[in-house]
């Protein structure tokens, strides 16, 4: 298999639709002190069909306090979906004919769900005892590391 790399036309990616599936902020029962160390685990999910040109990417992140006695969590899953006037560019088949997508394609398809997800969560938290959470910046390929479990 020949990898072919195609150069990545921003003009040709539309976010569509933005899907919450959850947003878990959960209570600190008995503390009145603001979260200020937390543990923070994130993940990904993708999804396609070629001819729409349509890319999902699900994002999820799990926080959990350090500090506070039984760590409660707060946790976040958001799908988002693109559509890609070029898609067909940005992948080549494997052995089984399925596609295999770009790395740096499928990176920056994350990088713009990841500030949009930041945005999201900030403005969720920001008046809770979780003290408005920011998601560290990271680069966009970090999160391509990490796996979502089925749920």
């Amino acid at each position: 298999m020949t990898k072919k790399t195609h150069h990545i036309d921003p003009s040709k990616i539309h976010l569509k639709h933005i899907e919450e599936l959850y947003a878990d902020i959960g209570e600190l029962i008995g503390n009145q002190t603001p979260v200020s160390s937390f543990d923070t685990k994130i993940a990904h999910k993708s999804a396609f069909n070629v001819s729409e040109n349509l890319f999902l990417l699900g994002l999820k992140v799990v926080f959990r306090a350090i500090e506070i006695q039984d760590q409660p969590e707060c946790s976040f899953r958001v799908n988002f979906h693109f559509q890609v006037d070029n898609l067909d560019k940005m992948f080549t088949y494997n052995e089984e004919d399925t596609p295999v997508f770009q790395e740096n394609f499928v990176a920056t398809l994350a990088g713009i769900s990841y500030s949009t997800f930041r945005g999201m969560i900030y403005e969720k938290t920001n008046k809770t005892l979780w003290n408005g959470l920011l998601l560290p910046v990271i680069k966009p390929s970090i999160l391509l590391q990490s796996w979502i479990e089925n749920e």
